[in-house]
Order: C-alpha cells, then structure tokens, then sequence
C-alpha cells in the first residue's frame, strides 16, 4: 500500500482542527486506495518494480568483495593485511547497525518523514543519494582512516537497505502466490546482477588496462549510478501498509507523543533493554526458531564453499585458479531455474522443496568427490566434462539453498502477528541480518583455523601434504554434506505453507473485525498453536 504523498498526508496533523479534519478525510480515501492495491493481484510488472532494487542487494558484495581489495593494494598503498582488516571491522559494524535501521524501521510512522515518505520505502529512497558518496573509496591518496569511514557507510548503507527492502513483500500482499512471485523475481534479479556485474567489470579491465587506476573507477562509477537509479525506482514502485494498519493509527501517535520527554541515563538503560527484549522475543516464534536455524545452516556453507573452492580445485583436483573461475562461471544457469523454484513453493510447498534442495545438494557434493577421486584415471576430455556437468548439478541446488529462506521470510511476520498484533517484519529482518555476519565470521574463523591444524600453506607453490590435501577437500564438501544433513533433519519440522498461512490471516481479519477468542475454530487453534509454539490464549494479547 503506497504511502501516502505530501499532498494527500500531514505528518502529525495540521494547525488547527479544521486542516486536522481535512488530511483525516484525505487520508481514509488514500488508505482505501492502498486498501485496494494491497488485495489486488500481483503482477509481473509489480514484481518487477520490487526487484530492479536488489541489483543493488546482490551487486554490492560483489563489487566490494572482488576489486576493492586489489583496487586499495595497486593503488592505495594499502598492505592485502590492512585492506583486509579494514574490511572484516566494518562487516562486524555492519551486523550492529542491522539490529539499529530494524528498530528504526519499525517505529518509524512515529516521525513525521516515516508517514509522508514510508516506514520501509523511506530508507530505501534515500539510498540512492548516499550511495554515490561511496565512490570515494575508490579514489587513490587518501588518508587510510577516511577509506574506513567511508567503507563503513558503505557496509551501513547495505544493511539499512537489506532490513527495510526484505521487509517490502510482507506489506505489499498477504496473497501467497503473490508474495512467492515477489520473492521469486528479486532473487533472480539479484542473482544476474552477481553474475554481470564480473562481466562488465572484466571488460572494461580488459580494454582500458587492469593496471590503471581509471580502469577500475570508470566501471565502479558506472555500476553505483546503475545502483542509485534502481534503489529509487524501486522506492516509488513498491507500496507497503498505512500507519493505521500498521498500528501506528491517531490514538497511539496521541500516546506516544503524550508519553515523549528527556530520558535520563536510567530510561535509557531501560530503553536499551526493551529493544534487547523485542530482538529476542522473535525466538519466541516456533516457525522462525526453525527457519533461522535452516537460514544460518545453509547461507554459512555457501561461505564455506566460496572461501575454499578454489583450493580444493588447485590443491585437490590439480588445476589452475582460471580453471576455478571457469567452473564457477557456470553458476549463471542456476539463476534460469529461480522461476521453477518460486513455481515449486507454491505448489509442494516449502518443507517438501527445502527435501528436494539439501538432497539435490547432497547429490552434487557426491558427484564433485566422485569427480576428484577419479582425476587421476580419467581421460582429460572426459574428466573436464564430468567435473563441468557435477559442478551445475551443485550450483543449481547451491542457488535453491540460498533461495528458499527468502521465499519463505515475508510469511514469517503473519505467525508472529497473530502473537503479537504487530507487524514486524524489519524486527525479523534485523535479527536475521545480524546473526548472518556473526555466524559467517565464525565460519572464516574455523576454516582458518582447522586448515592452518592440518598443515595448509595456501601460499605454497609446490604440492601440500596428505593430510592437508584431505582437509581442503574436507572443508570444501565434507563439512558441507554434513551441513545439509543436518539441515534436511530440522527442515522435516517446518510446517508453514500456504494453507496454514491462509488460516493465519483469516483468523488475523476475523479477530481485528472484534471476532471472540472464545469462538476459535478446532483446526485453527491446532495451526496456530503448531506455527507459533505459543498456547492459543497467549494470542492476540
């Protein structure tokens, strides 16, 4: 539901009763309007216009995470050790400032900018001018404290964006189908923006010179624009729920504003323990307990893999680093099946497609081992196009693994709301966001350390040693097979689909239209109970 314009919304109410009574009456007719667009269809064109904006979301890391390093030690005088720790701070900073714009985000249709411009909406627009400011990073001779600085914003802005753009599909339908296409579309976008982004990147490299500072600013220049232009397309084609849907309606405005004076040092300790309440009462949520455990399970093999494949291919399989990036090329025919995977939510639902993920996995991890062992006595044609044809069954099922979380985080916010009548969707995105970098350094941590354990010297030009060998290919696919037998064992406990989150909204609807508790039908009480892990008295409280 779009928010309302400057026209057609006063933030907090005219100066006298008259203007007050005036924007009441324009806004019941624009939340009608919204009320209509929200219980419409989504389109393609709809989705579409939601998902231009996660070019940004899966460009970024790309960006960063491939060239800046090179870019700060060719010609920033930084050493790969500075470069680095620069850029691990500020990935800890980043997972801080998720469970801050969470927060913010929630409470925003408090602020007058919050209801003119969008709770949501609002941070996304205004990351299309931010955003150009980080080109500084790629500007030689500067102070090495400025480049953190402005690194810093950069991983801010990311997690400011990623909160308050997740959140989006929740609000802008409560249709299943509806929001699965929502999901389905951004992650392919996503997706392809990973995959051109190298594209370009290697072009214009190529045809100014990788060694020329220009070279790398002329393609960075040209892909943040590309950023600033989509994040504040997507921000006027999107929509999300009015204040007073939202539970931000004239009353509790009143409310608040009548409680609102200067904190003391007490108040604020007090403050600060209610935002800690509020993260960790999400926990309370038994469908959310097993989808972050699936989320984290999954998204920190994918770091895993990414940290280690190229070793395993060098040390284990014998080949050259190209030869990794060659493989890895092959990873854009995933991007061609998200499609079939939003289609498959839909229709088998989500614990019979997270079956089908961690066994098709589990499959291509078998066939890159079978691949490895039989290096030695295949043909080099035949061996290449073995390697090749196992490296994209895995890459397929690689990418559902990283897909289904978020076809399943906007139902995540409808279980919580029947709890706690409130829609909380940047709470659970600021939640999932932090623990994401908590959980990957984590894992950076122990491939180090287990491989530094056996003996690895990834600096090493000549051959490693046995045991070394064995446990690149064990952290590459070993720990990863685990993982997802692990994951295929939680998932058997995952019951939301799109039955159970139909009786969700409509016992929602019915109780906020001043239905009795009393009244609750037998089956859904059982879903309710069964989504929430909470006894159905403790509901809607």
């Amino acid at each position: 539901m779009k928010s309302q314009s400057p026209r057609n919304q006063s933030a907090s109410g005219g100066s006298s009763d008259q203007q007050s009574n005036n924007n009441r009456g324009v806004d019941r007719g624009r939340t009608a309007d919204s009320r209509r667009k929200a219980h419409s269809k989504i389109t393609f064109g709809d989705a579409l216009g939601f998902a231009i904006g996660d070019t940004y979301g899966g460009g970024s890391g790309i960006l960063t995470g491939t060239y800046l390093s090179v870019f700060w030690t060719r010609f920033c005088g930084f050493d790969i050790g500075t470069a680095q720790s620069i850029i691990g701070a500020a990935a800890m900073l980043s997972a801080c400032s998720a469970i801050f714009f969470g927060v913010l985000s929630e409470r925003f249709y408090l602020f007058r900018l919050g209801r003119r411009f969008g709770r949501r909406r609002f941070f996304v627009m205004i990351l299309s001018p931010l955003v150009l400011v980080t080109l500084l990073m790629w500007v030689p001779g500067m102070p090495k404290v400025l480049y953190f600085l402005v690194y810093v914003l950069y991983v801010t802005l990311q997690q400011m964006f990623g909160v308050c753009y997740s959140s989006l599909p929740g609000e802008m339908t409560r249709d299943f189908a509806g929001r699965s296409l929502l999901s389905t579309v951004r992650m392919f976008v996503s997706g392809m923006s990973g995959v051109l982004i190298p594209i370009l990147a290697t072009a214009m490299l190529t045809w100014l010179g990788e060694w020329h500072a220009y070279s790398y600013q002329a393609f960075v220049t040209i892909i943040t624009v590309m950023f600033a232009i989509v994040t504040f397309a997507s921000s006027r084609l999107t929509w999300e729920l009015t204040p007073e849907e939202a539970g931000f309606g004239d009353d509790e405005l009143a409310r608040r504003r009548a409680a609102r004076h200067r904190r003391g040092p007490r108040e604020i300790v007090q403050a600060l323990g209610r935002v800690i309440a509020e993260y960790t009462s999400t926990f309370h949520i038994a469908t959310f307990r097993v989808h972050i455990t699936l989320y984290l399970i999954c998204l920190t093999l994918m770091d895993i893999f990414t940290q280690s494949f190229v070793y395993f291919v060098v040390f284990d399989l014998g080949k050259t680093a190209a030869f990794a990036s060659m493989l890895l090329s092959f990873a854009v025919i995933a991007e061609f099946f998200k499609p079939l995977w939003g289609w498959l939510f839909v229709h088998i639902g989500p614990r019979n497609l997270y079956a089908l993920d961690y066994a098709g996995a589990l499959i291509g991890l078998g066939l890159l081992f079978v691949s490895w062992r039989l290096e030695p006595v295949l043909p080099g044609g035949v061996w290449t196009a073995c390697v090749i044809a196992s490296s994209i069954v895995w890459f397929v099922f690689r990418s559902l693994a990283g897909t289904v979380p978020w076809l399943v985080f906007p139902f995540i916010p409808d279980v919580d709301m029947i709890v706690t009548r409130r829609n909380r969707a940047s709470i659970f995105s600021g939640i999932t966001t932090f623990l994401r970098f908590i959980f990957s350094g984590l894992a950076s941590m122990g491939v180090g350390a287990f491989l530094a354990f056996s003996g690895f010297e990834p600096d090493k030009s000549g051959a490693q040693t046995p045991m070394a060998v064995n446990a690149v290919a064990f952290v590459c696919l070993g720990w990863l097979a685990i993982g997802f037998i692990a994951a295929f064992i939680v998932s058997r406990r995952f019951t939301l689909d799109q039955r159970s989150d139909l009786i969700v909204l409509k016992e929602i609807e019915r109780l906020k239209a001043g239905g009795s508790k009393a009244d609750v039908e037998p089956h859904v009480r059982e879903t309710v109970e069964r989504l929430t892990g909470v006894p159905y008295e403790r509901c809607w409280r």
